[in-house]
């Protein structure tokens, strides 16, 4: 084996054209640059979270003026509340708070 590798020749077939290596890491460092765009889907998801979200919140108050609260169905409010997600909770504590500051204008 090592007389067959003797008779290889030394000379590399291949080449590299010039300036490939002092072009490399630029070009590399485009390719895995973080983009600055925002995701559509992400926006979109946004979006539906926030309609989602103001819709059980206006539920929830016209469902209130409409039938005298009784304990049961206070807690069936708020176990449904707190399955909501944190950003979700907090805008609809906004929104109440809103509507609060509306009744008494």
């Amino acid at each position: 084996m090592e007389k067959d590798l003797e008779k290889m020749s030394k000379t590399m077939p291949y080449t590299v054209p010039e300036g490939f290596f002092d072009e490399m890491e630029e070009r590399l460092m485009q390719e895995v640059a973080p983009k600055k765009t925002k995701s559509k889907a992400r926006n979109v998801v946004l979006w539906t979270s926030l309609a989602v979200a103001a819709s059980l919140a206006l539920l929830l108050v016209l469902r209130q003026g409409w039938h005298k609260t009784d304990d049961a169905s206070f807690e069936q409010v708020e176990m449904t509340f707190n399955q909501l997600s944190d950003g979700d909770q907090q805008l609809m504590l906004e929104l109440f708070e809103e509507m609060d500051e509306l009744d008494n204008y």
